[in-house]
């Protein structure tokens, strides 16, 4: 097969390919950011805990593909049951941190071989971070991504250096992850 026919062919079927697809608008509602709480999956009704209180604090209206809820694994005032990935967890809606509060991603490995990705806040993100975690110790930090469960990790002290490492289990997925951050997927 001649060059030029192979150029015409993979026009062709660029072409073709790219005649199905559509254009997605991220935010149809007019929205600039955030998690709103019709974002949060719940459970159904029948599933909620008996310690669920009847109404649940307003929360600031943000909506993000990357939120980082403050969580506990047992039921709590004012924390919404969330399943993910065979996970129920107890997420805090008015405490959390999106995609905005961020600076940077790196996916990294250390010299154990421990795969994770490095997010460094902003200065707000970074104070958010300290104030969040200071007032949580004995609580979690459950990480989300387009409100699927990437992990969930302790805190057990303040962390007032600007950084979270979200462990991962392969070094293909923190590159992925990374990637998706900085995209703003």
């Amino acid at each position: 097969m001649s060059i030029k026919k192979f150029v015409k062919f993979t026009i062709l079927g660029s072409a073709a390919l790219l005649a199905g697809c559509e254009t997605v608008e991220l935010f149809p509602d007019g929205r600039q950011g955030g998690t709103l709480r019709s974002d949060v999956p719940v459970l159904p009704a029948e599933q909620v805990p008996v310690m669920q209180p009847p109404s649940l604090p307003q929360q600031s209206q943000v909506a993000s593909s990357l939120v980082i809820y403050v969580s506990s694994m047992t039921p709590l005032a004012g924390y919404i049951p969330v399943q993910q990935s065979g996970q129920l967890v107890y997420v805090d809606p008015t405490q959390t941190l999106v995609r905005n509060d961020l600076q940077n991603a790196i996916a990294k490995q250390d010299s154990a071989g421990n795969v994770f990705v490095d997010l460094h806040f902003s200065p707000q993100g970074s104070a958010k971070l300290a104030d969040f975690t200071s007032r949580n110790i004995g609580k979690n930090l459950t990480v989300t991504m387009n409100n699927k469960l990437v992990s969930i990790l302790a805190i057990s002290q303040a962390i007032d250096a600007g950084h979270l490492f979200v462990p991962m289990s392969t070094a293909a997925q923190a590159s992925d992850l990374e990637q998706r951050i900085q995209d703003g997927e």
